[in-house]
């Protein structure tokens, strides 16, 4: 088995259990589609604001080299902490968004 296939064969499974839990909880399927357009929209802001801060964070590099303040490496903006406080802000964002403009 590939590698591709056995990370979606774990998704699939943690999915299906996700799915028993939900209706043993009695959480309504019919909300799911809803609760995926919620993920979708919360991994764009992710991947907005990750972007956005490694910009941010390799032209602030460079200007501290050009500037000569010393020497900043640009592999310091790829650290997964970024990914994770890129992460927390877009569900911030994303939840400031849907109390201010309501469910769309």
């Amino acid at each position: 088995m590939s590698d591709t296939l056995f990370i979606l064969a774990i998704v699939a499974g943690s999915s299906l259990l996700m799915l028993a839990l939900g209706h043993r909880l009695g959480m309504d399927r019919r909300r799911l589609p809803w609760a995926a357009l919620r993920a979708v929209r919360w991994v764009g802001a992710c991947l907005a604001f990750w972007t956005f801060n490694l910009a941010l964070g390799s032209c602030a590099a460079l200007l501290a080299r050009g500037l000569h303040l010393g020497f900043v490496s640009l592999y310091t903006s790829t650290d997964l902490t970024l990914l994770a406080l890129s992460s927390f802000q877009a569900f911030v964002f994303e939840s400031w968004r849907e109390m201010t403009s309501g469910p769309r």
